[in-house]
């Protein structure tokens, strides 16, 4: 079976894997890249010991103190340098936050992310980054 340019992984949910009729559930194109990109955004920046560059750092924009319109421009500085180390991902079209003065108070914004692929078909991140 092709998979084409996305690949083939195993289905998580809530951060566990998908278990169905006693079988590993498994999901493959623009799915995987979706679910990829998902996980790579949330893990920590670092804290995978086998990849020290994998992940969203989010430490300086929620730790320091920064006026919103600050937080925002680091957050999409790292979700672009985040995202566009999946070789799947050709470029970063828009990043959507949600403007919502509760997400902004709580530590957690949430995110619509836009990018091409390596197939030229767009594809949609919808994430909550935070701390």
């Amino acid at each position: 079976m092709n998979d084409g340019p996305f690949g083939r992984s195993l289905l998580m949910q809530d951060g566990d894997l998908v278990v169905r009729d006693g079988q590993l559930t498994e999901v493959s194109g623009t799915a995987n890249l979706l679910q990829a990109l998902t996980l790579r955004v949330l893990t920590p920046f670092g804290s995978d010991e086998f990849n020290v560059g994998y992940g969203l750092n989010v430490t300086r924009a929620f730790t320091e103190a920064h006026p919103p319109q600050l937080i925002r421009q680091l957050l999409e500085l790292n979700l672009v340098r985040t995202l566009v180390t999946d070789p799947r991902v050709n470029d970063i079209r828009q990043i959507t936050f949600d403007e919502d003065p509760q997400f902004r108070t709580s530590r957690s914004w949430k995110v619509r992310v836009e990018v091409e692929t390596v197939a030229e078909q767009p594809a949609t991140l919808l994430v909550e980054v935070g701390v």
